[in-house]
């Protein structure tokens, strides 16, 4: 990405400059204003101030450490987070870490350096949220085939058919009524739940399901892709 293209999305940000006032506060927001940024200065750190932001500036002074609560926390775990260091101590990177600072500003605070720490602050939280998305998708995906392989087991210990024709089944019906395989299969399951809380343990579809959990460490491989 070019440089003017990432300046240009930076322009598009509400900042939230967490710094007590003096001189280094008035040298951030100069150079905050020297970007075209559009921010707020808030002094002390309140969550009403900061809802509306997308990326905080936050000095991790020890007035800072009385103020952040759990909510106030989680609330700045979800933003853009550029952690101003006065000094490094075990207590002010534990709390770097836990606000998920995706950049670091060390005081004293130099011109030479803020447009580069809210760059790198804004590259890291995408590349963050993708790979989050990414794990969420697979997750899905995952929880979608195990779904499908407990319809299929259903379908083979009650029907007496292979692996192939079970999940044709599943298929066919998803086609004739429209819908995905995955619905189809939690439909399956949530019937054969529903007939083994209506007959209790000793029916037959509870039978198939504790043989199912029995076998299941040898069970076929579904490969994701």
């Amino acid at each position: 990405m070019e440089q003017r293209d990432v300046v240009a999305g930076l322009r598009q940000m509400q900042v939230g400059l967490c710094h007590p006032l003096g001189a280094e506060c008035r040298l951030i927001s100069q150079q905050l204003e020297r970007l075209g940024m559009t921010y707020q200065q808030v002094w002390p750190p309140v969550m009403s101030d900061l809802l509306g932001v997308d990326l905080v500036v936050l000095a991790l002074v020890p007035e800072a450490f009385i103020k952040i609560d759990k909510a106030l926390l989680q609330a700045l775990k979800n933003k853009i987070v550029v952690s101003v260091l006065q000094f490094e101590s075990p207590t002010v990177l534990d709390l770097a870490c836990q606000l998920n600072s995706s950049s670091l500003l060390f005081s004293p605070v130099k011109p030479f350096g803020v447009l580069s720490a809210i760059v790198l602050a804004v590259n890291q939280h995408k590349v963050r949220e993708d790979l989050i998305k990414r794990i969420n998708k697979l997750e899905g995906r995952i929880e979608s085939v195990r779904i499908i392989e407990q319809a299929k087991r259903f379908l083979m210990d009650t029907s007496g058919i292979c692996d192939a024709d079970a999940f044709k089944i599943i298929r066919n019906r998803s086609m004739d009524k429209r819908c995905s395989v995955e619905d189809v299969a939690h439909s399956i399951i949530t019937a054969k739940d529903a007939l083994e809380s209506a007959l209790g343990e000793s029916s037959p579809v509870s039978s198939s399901h504790k043989s199912e959990a029995k076998s299941k460490g040898s069970g076929s491989v579904v490969r994701i892709k």
